[in-house]
This record gives structure tokens, sequence and C-alpha cells, in this order.
């Protein structure tokens, strides 16, 4: 709770930093667009819908073991899919920077992809444990589950490679640890080759991305794919150990788009220097760490299922956002977990951490009542 905790704190305080523009009169000036002052109003509403789900135990809200088809989690996850279908319908779905990722609910936007995304994990850790008696067979356990996730992979991809790329790379992790033999994978590796010449190949803005990140982030090199990549890189490189201070950065200033959202790290690292950069980075391992010490204790399948998926996901959808911020990967639209500004990302994933918050409870009363009754 206090790790989550400080990392909505310290975002919302660099949201409202990477804020900052230029006025006509080329002035340091403030402005409260709708995404900085969303992430702001936001952290006190997170936080008490995370203590609000700490305190519920979502494991048994979530699945049916015994009737598990009639479970909450599949009717999320066939709803999810059906808010996917939607985006990718012309005049349905709303279209920003090349991606069509959101729905407008009157005033406000909603990205199903996120409500995907977790729906996704969860469903399939459940699945695992339905089904734990065939998952090490071909057909009884691997294909079905690959199916069901190769769904998901297809409408997601269209719409969002990057996403797509992290539920796919969660979803096997998933699957590996339910159970299924790893050199089942190996058939996927042609329906994932397909899928990268389809989905980025064919696709000149992703394809564009996929060179800049390759060869344009040589300074003498001008591809317009890169400036996302090189703005970034030169606002990490600018802050030094201690940082410019807080709200001095420049970056910010019209130089680096998406300073609130994907490349918020960035105007941390230049404000904050590597001492912020640490702070955020040191935040995510202790989290993982106290993930896998719950890993480790988990009383039944279901719970380690569920506590290596949404680990899982915070963890690589974080390494994925810092390898795209320090140029180590190919620019993508993926936020950084409770840091960047967002509101349909920021609520599911807060949700999904107290769900593992709630986990955690579970098991320290469940030792407590073990330790009393070996007393």
């Amino acid at each position: 709770m206090m790790i989550i905790t400080a990392l909505l704190c310290l975002g919302a305080l660099m949201v409202y930093s990477a804020g900052a523009s230029l006025d006509q009169n080329i002035k340091f000036s403030r402005f409260w667009d709708y995404a900085t002052m969303r992430r702001v109003v936001l952290v006190p509403v997170v936080w008490v819908l995370l203590l609000v789900v700490s305190q519920i135990n979502m494991r048994r809200l979530l699945v049916f073991e015994k009737h598990f088809w009639l479970s909450p989690c599949v009717f999320l996850f066939a709803i999810s899919l059906g808010l996917i279908i939607l985006v990718l319908i012309p005049g349905v779905g709303t279209q920003v920077n090349e991606s069509r990722r959101w729905l407008m609910l009157g005033p406000v936007s909603f990205q199903p992809s996120e409500l995907a995304k977790w729906t996704t994990v969860i469903f399939l850790a459940a699945y695992c444990c339905h089904m734990k008696e065939h998952m090490r067979s071909f057909t009884k356990g691997f294909l079905p589950a690959c199916a069901i996730l190769g769904v998901v992979l297809a409408l997601v991809g269209k719409e969002d490679f990057g996403t797509a790329t992290l539920i796919g790379a969660v979803g096997m992790m998933v699957l590996l640890a339910g159970g299924i033999r790893w050199w089942h994978l190996l058939i996927l590796i042609p329906v994932i080759a397909l899928a990268f010449y389809i989905l980025v190949y064919c696709d000149a803005h992703r394809w564009g991305r996929v060179l800049a990140f390759l060869y344009g982030q040589d300074p003498g090199v001008d591809m317009p794919s890169a400036y996302h990549a090189k703005q970034s890189i030169m606002a990490i490189g600018s802050g030094g150990f201690w940082g410019t201070g807080l709200g001095k950065g420049t970056v910010k200033l019209g130089w680096l788009p998406e300073d609130t959202t994907d490349f918020v790290f960035a105007v941390i690292c230049e404000e904050l220097g590597f001492v912020g950069a640490l702070i955020i980075v040191g935040l995510f391992v202790l989290m993982m760490i106290s993930c896998m010490s719950l890993i480790h204790s988990a009383s039944d399948r279901l719970t380690r299922l569920l506590t290596i998926a949404i680990s899982t996901m915070i963890g690589a959808q974080a390494a994925m956002n810092l390898w795209v911020v320090t140029g180590l990967a190919p620019t993508k639209g993926i936020a950084l977990p409770f840091v960047s500004a967002g509101g349909s990302g920021l609520v599911m994933t807060t949700i999904a951490a107290g769900i593992l918050i709630n986990i955690a409870r579970q098991n320290t009363l469940r030792l407590s009542e073990q330790g009393g009754h070996a007393a």
C-alpha cells in the first residue's frame, strides 16, 4: 500500500510539473489541461478505490470454482472483447495519433484495451485452475488457451500493437505458470512472425518506428519517427545526478510530446536527475520483490496464478515504458503504471493492485491463524 501510494503521489506531482507550457509571450506559465487536472484529482479517488478493493476478497468474487463459466471474470472478459470490437468500428471508436483506442462516453474517454489487458490475464489464471488436469495436454489445454489469447491479441493488436505485445507476453507467462509445456510455445513462432508482418511491417507508421529505433537515434540521422526518443534521451542526459530542480525542466515546454503520459519518466530524469529515477525504479523493484514473496507463500493454485498475472503485468508494463523512454525499445504508447497521466489505465491498474493487497492481507490472516492454532 505504501509503495503504491508513493508512486501515485510522485506521479501526480510530476504530471503537474510536466503540464507546464510557454504562453504567447514566451514566458513560463502553468496550465491545467484536462489530462493534468484529471491525473491530480484522481489521486485521492483511486487511493480510496485501492483501499476499498484491498478489503474485499476479490478472488472469491471473480472466480466461482464450482461453476467456472458463470464466473464474473468470464463475463468481464466477454464484455472487454465486445468493447474492443466497438472501438474498431469507424464512427464509434475515436482515433488519436494514428491509433484507434478510445470510446467516448460523453465528455469522458475510455480505453477498452486497458480493461481487456486485465480481464484477459485474470481469465487465463482462472482458466488454468479450472483446466489444471489438462493444461499439459496440447489439444485439451494448450490449444484452447492459445486460441482464446489469440483472439484478444488480434483485436487489440489492430488498434494498439504495444498493448497486444504486453498482453501476449504476460499471458504466456501465466500459461507457463499454469502448467503448459514450454516446448508447445515453439509452434507459435510462425504465427508471431506472421502477426508481426501484418500488424507492423505492413503498417507504415509502426514500421517507421521500428526503423527509427534501429537507425534513427544517431544525432546525424533525421527521421521524424525518432523525434520522441531523441528528445527523451536528451532530457535524461541533461538531468545529471541531482536534476535541474522540480519544475525547472525545459524539455516539457513543447519539445517532448506525450510528456505527461508515455514520457513522464524523461521529465522525472531531467528535473530530479539520477536520484529521482532511482527512487521510481526502486519502488517498482520493491513492489516486485514483495510480489515474489507473496507468490511463494500463496495458499492455493488460484491465488498464486492471480498474483503472478497481476504482478507480472505491472512489472512488464513498467519495464516496457522505461525501455521506450530510454531508447531501448521502439516508441509505443505504454504508460508508466501509477505515474503517467491517464484515466482508465490508472483506475484499472489500481483495482488490480488492490486485489494484490487483499491477497497479501488474506495470507497474513491465514498465517496468523495457523500460528495461533500451533500455539
